[in-house]
């Protein structure tokens, strides 16, 4: 386990048709025009039109995809982390 920290994050897209991903942690949702990864710097979106997941070895942090790609969008980081900072600055 010590092995996955620290890796990084790494995305490959071709001809917008194919994508390789090191990094991911969990897949959170799945279908084929919108697949959801969390990975090591946040959730990431991939939308598109048939969608499907040709590797997955969360073991290692890799993912490859295929199909036609529309999008990708990193969602913002809502860490428990970041939530506990603006409580501390609301009850200052």
């Amino acid at each position: 386990m010590a092995d996955k920290v620290g890796k990084g994050h790494r995305l490959v897209m071709e001809n917008r048709e194919q994508i390789a991903l090191t990094g991911v942690q969990k897949v959170q949702s799945f279908d084929p025009r919108e697949i959801v990864l969390e990975t090591e710097l946040g959730i990431l979106s991939i939308k598109g039109e048939r969608l499907g997941i040709k590797l997955l070895n969360l073991d290692d942090g890799l993912i490859d995809l295929e199909g036609h790609v529309g999008a990708l969008i990193y969602h913002r980081n809502t860490s428990s982390g970041s939530r506990q900072g603006l409580m501390n600055r609301i009850f200052r």
